[in-house]
């Protein structure tokens, strides 16, 4: 359970789905939002758990974990500031179906799932607006499952890199090898000449648990259509991709 807190400035602001709350809906619900600083590893959800929480990543980077009866993981799912994690099992006072956790660190908003619920009952803009983003986390990790099957190691990696680049906005991405290889869904070792490739063709430079991104424009050619599919979900459903070229 996260239970770190941060007391400072709003940061309410950068996150889309708080940023798009109607005027009643902020009013209801801006007094019960908690921020939280979220430290990389964190888990926030376990499969077969009841979701008492929902997360608004502000500067934060959450990834939604599938794990197998042997213990093996692959991501699904990405989520920053475009959009808010747990919301679906929160609306049906259900549990979570996978394992969510802080893969880059930073900030947040939480709000209880009841809290949430109550207000969803209670107003149809915030059921449309939650239904859009959920959607939109849906049509994600089901182009996961395509790209997973369809794509090289290569082209998924640099697919990750990019998604997570654009959620911190930042050139340098807080990644450790090990983390790459939950989100491609392969052994670190593969990962590690998957970077080294990358690496010789001058596409980015890593360091000890960060890769930084030298040429943008390269990544995105190399990566595969998956990427661009995601952005163009994000983009119809809740008018907004995380990068905006």
């Amino acid at each position: 359970m996260v239970t770190r807190s941060w007391v400072g400035a709003d940061v309410t602001t950068r996150n889309w789905v708080l940023r798009a709350l109607k005027p009643a809906d902020r009013a209801a619900l801006e007094g019960d939002l908690t921020p939280v600083a979220l430290a990389s590893g964190d888990v926030l959800f376990e499969p077969d758990y009841r979701v008492d929480w929902v997360y608004f990543p502000n500067t934060a980077v959450l990834s939604v974990i599938t794990v197998m009866a042997d213990g093996r993981t692959v991501e699904s799912d990405t989520i920053g500031c475009e959009s808010v994690v747990g919301v679906l099992a929160a609306l049906g006072a259900s549990v979570s179906t996978s394992r969510t956790l802080t893969q880059i660190p930073g900030l947040a908003m939480r709000l209880s799932a009841s809290r949430l619920r109550a207000q969803a009952d209670a107003s149809g803009d915030l059921r449309r607006l939650l239904a859009r983003h959920a959607s939109a986390n849906l049509a994600q990790a089901h182009q996961s499952v395509a790209c997973n099957a369809l794509h090289t190691v290569s082209q998924r990696l640099c697919r990750w890199l990019l998604m997570s680049q654009d959620r911190t906005a930042n050139d340098v991405v807080e990644l450790t090898q090990q983390y790459l290889a939950i989100m491609v869904g392969v052994q670190r070792t593969t990962i590690t000449r998957a970077l080294r490739d990358l690496t010789a063709a001058k596409l980015i430079r890593q360091g000890r648990g960060r890769v930084n991104i030298l040429d943008r424009a390269g990544m995105e050619a190399r990566a595969c259509e998956c990427y661009q599919a995601v952005q163009a979900d994000l983009e119809r459903l809740i008018g907004h991709a995380p990068y905006a070229g």
